[in-house]
């Protein structure tokens, strides 16, 4: 690296003309000629998904974009950097992915829940330099960031972490994929493993594991999952579905993807995209001091009706923040009652929650079951237990009701047989509601364990499509994320002369491409870290040796 030159005052640099003769340099030409067409794709999704299918589509797809596409598989990172005996050859299947887990969270707990991420980085950076060189101050010839034709999949994330991490390097260069299937879907995949056979009991506990360990450096796709850029479900809509029936829903979600990414094609938002962006508008109007939701309802035929979020009911009706339903009380002025502008500002639900853990060790105390001077332990622990997943408490109306109510109030019948789009799976409370109301479908993305909703309702709800005929159908949201809406489906220039003009995939670039100025040097510092702690790191691929040798190839 030279020496950082000294800075130049801004009067002093508009009077003084380039020495030398030689010309001025252009800013706008120098930031522009820095944008990259790299991009990082990162795979998320429950254990049992076709998370390796998906990258294999994206590896397939990308080829006729003239790209190069690298894998990068975490699980091998983890098992490359696990202590001696941590992970076996000789272990069953179900033994050996315990093991993963826990190797991978001892490295989260060891170096930073991000460390897989970080890893990831590394491997990104060395490929780049293998083909390009070392990135220095006087920067690469002209076009050279241009030609940078590549996407690295990283296959797969699971702490938030490493999501958020990689998105503060690559901004949005990164593309987050959520890969979904149902759990009887993801139960089939893993009990028909040709690397390995379990018992049913052992996918159900690594489906558990998988979901959400109780502590930060775990596992926890249900944390990391709800904040991708795109949805990819691969469900069981098909009776008798097979594997290439699955293939085809890959490869044509992934096709369409890109071409949004790329603008390669004139897309427009499905029903369901549009309805789910309307939904996580809404639920930024809630002031809930413990989650903003938010609800759409939908027509049959994709007709918004009503959009609704988490917040306390007013006077006069609706919730406050708005003007009151009721005209009667329109012009009256009625202080904002939310718990955040009451004092103390304190969660009603929570208060009373602890209430009851109170309650009942005094009670346990009083009987003899626990001596008076364990009380508080035992109110810790009774904290601890399904107490802590009571709703019953809160002062808000939810989202789904809220929506609900208001659908019926201005457009009557038509709800019966629509849809409702929320941003967070319906606790059980919601569910016989919707159930109530005639909706025949719930879309959400986030995934809420406090729910009880298909055990208490299993004659009414069900998460299989298949069955969606003869029960309301609860489905992971599938599609262009509510926080990407914008960037996917701003249309760009597309006519030139009055004419649509698209660019052709062997020229295209994405819509959203980034600087390259800074990313070496935020890549460089991770580097630099994991050479202090003697991280074995992926090595270069052959197809990254020979440069761009691999394009266009099967």
């Amino acid at each position: 690296m030279s020496a950082a030159a000294e800075p130049v005052p801004i009067e002093s640099a508009k009077k003084s003309p380039a020495k030398g003769g030689v010309k001025a340099p252009n800013s706008t030409s120098e930031a522009i000629s820095s944008l990259t067409p790299e991009l990082v794709i990162a795979l998320c999704g429950p254990i049992g998904s076709p998370l390796h299918e998906v990258g294999d589509q994206f590896k397939s797809a990308l080829r006729k974009y003239e790209y190069r596409t690298e894998c990068i598989r975490l699980s091998k990172a983890i098992s490359d950097n696990a202590v001696a005996g941590e992970v076996s050859n000789n272990l069953s299947r179900y033994d050996e992915i315990k093991a993963m887990i826990v190797a991978g969270d001892r490295l989260r707990l060891d170096h930073g829940n991000d460390v897989l991420a970080k890893i990831a980085i590394a491997k990104i950076s060395a490929d780049r330099e293998a083909v390009y060189g070392p990135e220095n101050d006087a920067g690469p010839d002209e076009g050279s960031y241009a030609s940078q034709r590549v996407c690295h999949v990283i296959d797969s994330i699971k702490n938030k972490s490493e999501l958020e991490l990689l998105r503060l390097i690559y901004g949005e260069a990164l593309i987050a994929v959520g890969v979904f299937s149902p759990v009887e879907v993801r139960i089939s995949n893993l009990q028909r493993s040709s690397e390995g056979v379990m018992t049913l009991d052992e996918v159900k506990d690594l489906i558990d594991i998988d979901s959400g360990e109780e502590f930060s450096h775990g596992q926890s796709v249900r944390d990391t999952f709800p904040r991708c850029d795109f949805f990819l479900r691969v469900d069981d809509s098909i009776s008798g579905a097979s594997e290439d029936d699955a293939t085809g829903q890959i490869a044509s979600k992934v096709s369409r993807l890109l071409g949004l990414v790329f603008r390669t094609a004139v897309t427009t938002p499905t029903p369901e995209e549009a309805a789910m962006y309307a939904s996580a508008s809404a639920a930024r109007n809630s002031a809930c001091l413990s989650r903003q939701v938010g609800a759409a309802v939908t027509s049959s035929g994709g007709e918004l009706l009503a959009v609704g979020w988490n917040d306390v009911p007013q006077p006069g009706g609706g919730l406050y923040g708005k003007p009151p339903v009721n005209v009667i009380y329109s012009g009256r002025v009625v202080g904002d009652q939310r718990c955040f502008s009451q004092t103390g500002m304190k969660c009603h639900n929570d208060e009373e929650k602890k209430k009851i853990a109170n309650l009942l060790a005094d009670l346990l105390a009083k009987e003899g079951v626990v001596a008076e001077d364990k009380k508080g332990l035992a109110a810790e622990a009774i904290a601890k237990s399904r107490v802590k997943d009571l709703i019953e408490f809160s002062r808000a109306v939810h989202a789904e009701m809220h929506a609900i109510l208001t659908a019926g109030r201005v457009a009557g019948e038509k709800i019966v047989g629509g849809k409702i789009f929320v941003t967070t799976y319906p606790c059980h409370a919601c569910a016989r509601h919707i159930v109530a109301a005639g909706i025949s479908e719930i879309h959400y993305i986030e995934p809420y364990r406090k729910s009880l909703a298909t055990k208490l309702h299993d004659d009414a709800l069900t998460e299989a499509a298949r069955d969606a005929q003869s029960k309301v159908v609860l489905l992971q949201f599938d599609g262009v994320a509510p926080r990407r809406f914008i960037d996917f489906f701003e249309a760009g220039d597309r006519k030139s002369g009055g004419v649509l003009k698209l660019p052709g995939k062997d020229a295209a670039k994405p819509a959203a491409q980034v600087s390259m100025r800074a990313i070496p040097k935020l890549e460089e510092v991770v580097v630099a870290e994991l050479a202090t702690k003697n991280f074995n790191l992926p090595s270069l691929s052959k197809s990254t040796v020979r440069g761009q040798a691999n394009v266009g190839e099967e």
